[in-house]
């Protein structure tokens, strides 16, 4: 009997500290902090079932979040170099381009030279697929076209490991919130509750960085950005041919004589008010020094006369 008595004590002890493990080891994957951040699953790992304590993300869920980016996310940039005859007016057709494809002017650049023409660049965001047909008809607006370039970027891999991270977080958030919710009812320390809701706000501010990213690849994967440059027209000199033309050299000897005259005048202008008080302010003292030692010279003359 006392044998009996015995195991079953055994038994209930092994099953009290089962027990307890279980709810030890549950509670901390629920409080979980911050999970560290998973890289991109693989598109068959999307269509399984996740399971995280008591949050259940199915494979129905994978593909509806998948769905967005089955197709890939391309980002384009093209350059276009246009020679035109007034840049003003061409910006303004270019715009209105732009609108008609359903863009708009994302910036505008214009400015005059030496020479008094306009230059600049104009700055278009307008939807993808029209890219092309948008750039023939602005290509028509210019004279000649002096150079194209076309770029693209693809984006699908780094959007679908944004995506792989949302979903993670917003499980962990889930997790979170339901633990908030049994601690505060628990009425346990204060303590706890603040470190649940720290890491809740770094989760939620976690999630708000990646969806706004997100959505920074949706729209410049959706909209392609055209700048084109707008060069003017340079005028052609003609060059006259080297031959002796009389009226020519008539007109060139005349404007030398009147530049000589000017130069002549000028001087003259220079010496009058110039050169002449300069002189006359420099002769002053020297006259004056002048008629001193002439003075002292007749004194010094009548004495030597009055003493023969």
């Amino acid at each position: 009997m006392k044998k009996i008595f015995v195991l079953l004590a055994l038994l209930s002890l092994i099953f009290v500290v089962g027990c307890a493990a279980a709810k030890t080891s549950g509670d901390r994957s629920a409080l979980g902090v911050a999970p560290v951040p998973q890289p991109a699953m693989p598109p068959e790992a999307n269509s399984r079932q996740q399971v995280d304590g008591d949050v259940t993300v199915t494979g129905e869920m994978q593909k509806a979040q998948g769905a967005a980016i089955t197709d890939r996310m391309i980002v384009y940039n093209a350059q276009l170099n246009l020679e035109v005859q007034d840049a003003d007016k061409a910006a303004v057709d270019i715009a209105a381009i732009a609108v008609q494809f359903k863009g708009y002017v994302a910036g505008t650049n214009l400015s005059r030279d030496g020479k008094g023409q306009m230059r600049g660049t104009v700055t278009l965001r307008i939807p993808a697929e029209s890219l092309d047909a948008v750039q023939k008809q602005i290509e028509a607006v210019g004279l000649k076209v002096l150079s194209r370039n076309k770029s693209s970027n693809d984006v699908t891999d780094q959007y679908t490991d944004l995506n792989a991270r949302l979903t993670n977080l917003t499980a962990t958030e889930a997790d979170l919130r339901k633990l908030m919710d049994r601690t505060t009812e628990r009425a346990t320390k204060a303590d706890d509750i603040l470190a649940i809701y720290r890491e809740l706000t770094n989760v939620r501010t976690q999630i708000e960085q990646i969806k706004g990213q997100m959505n920074v690849l949706e729209k410049t994967s959706t909209l392609a950005t055209l700048t084109i440059s707008l060069q003017p027209r340079q005028e052609v000199q003609v060059l006259e041919p080297d031959t002796w033309l009389p009226n020519r050299t008539a007109a060139e000897a005349l404007k030398a004589l009147v530049q000589a005259m000017q130069g002549l005048a000028d001087l003259t202008i220079w010496v009058l008010l110039f050169l002449v008080p300069v002189i006359i302010v420099l002769l002053i003292p020297i006259v004056v020094l002048a008629l001193i030692a002439r003075a002292l010279l007749r004194r010094r003359t009548k004495r030597t006369i009055a003493t023969t």
